[in-house]
């Protein structure tokens, strides 16, 4: 297994008071085909699937309106979905995976992409140090 660290961020998570928090952000490459774009994802442990705005998908060229619909429960109530394999690469082409991931018109703030427990912690092994301000994965050899 390799071992990679990454510090958390802090960001915004709360508008009105204004207020910040540190939270397991990381970069990552997300590609299609031979489209890649490079965004800050989330940790999310209580996620289950992985999840973007539907930008992210147009941009790396996939036909959406043609994909299966899903549907995401959570905070922000029910989000109609459009599910498509991508490849998630971190650390700079190292370490790469295949992912189902769900598009749908979500808003974040200081992160576009969730990395959820299917496909993403089936993958690699997450140890949350909040006291550090670290996430440490281990990522197998495989990947």
């Amino acid at each position: 297994m390799q071992k990679v660290t990454y510090k958390y961020k802090s960001i915004a998570t709360s508008l009105r008071p204004v207020e910040f928090d540190l939270m397991p952000v990381i970069p990552i490459t997300v590609s299609f085909k031979k489209k890649k774009m490079n965004v800050e994802a989330l940790i999310d442990s209580g996620a289950v699937r992985c999840f973007c705005p539907s930008e992210i998908g147009r941009n790396l060229g996939i036909p959406l309106i043609q994909c299966p619909r899903g549907n995401l429960l959570g905070l922000g109530g029910d989000i109609e979905t459009r599910i498509h394999k991508i490849q998630i690469i971190l650390e700079y082409g190292k370490y790469k995976f295949p992912a189902n991931v769900d598009f749908g018109e979500f808003r974040f703030h200081g992160f576009s992409f969730i990395l959820g427990q299917q496909d993403f912690f089936n993958n690699v092994n997450v140890n949350f140090e909040r006291r550090k301000e670290r996430v440490v994965l281990y990522i197998p050899e495989s990947c």
